[in-house]
């Protein structure tokens, strides 16, 4: 148990260093897909607010674009906007797909860090 506990709190580590590494390659292509939004569609306030925060920014914005590109429903944005068609219109796909790795990075983080807390939760009103 403990060694599994101490995997959890080592990942979130690993993840959060991972991640900055692969926004720092990918930086280009997330400012240059931003942009290309943003010259034919409005984002949506709070990830217009989130555009421009960099890093700290790029969890939610990287959210945002896999959302368009499966066609799931974004808060704040009107479900027939011409905004959905956005990831499938010419390299917009591509430049979309590049940002999966630190999509997966930032969830498998948050999903270590949530079992933490769940299993802190549980140490503390002792069921474990």
């Amino acid at each position: 148990m403990k060694s599994a506990i101490m995997v959890l709190i080592m990942l979130p580590l690993v993840c959060l260093v991972v991640s900055v590494f692969l926004y720092l390659m990918n930086r280009s292509r997330y400012k240059e897909l931003i942009s290309d939004f943003q010259q034919q569609h409005t984002l949506p306030t709070p990830y217009l607010l989130h555009c421009n925060m960099g890093y700290i920014g790029s969890p939610l914005m990287t959210y945002f674009f896999m959302r368009l590109k499966k066609n799931k429903k974004i808060f704040f944005l009107n479900r027939n906007d011409n905004a959905y068609r956005f990831a499938h219109e010419g390299q917009n796909l591509k430049k979309i797909n590049n940002l999966k790795p630190l999509y997966y990075t930032f969830l498998l983080g948050f999903f270590c860090c949530f079992s933490l807390s769940i299993i802190a939760l549980l140490i503390k009103t002792q069921i474990i």
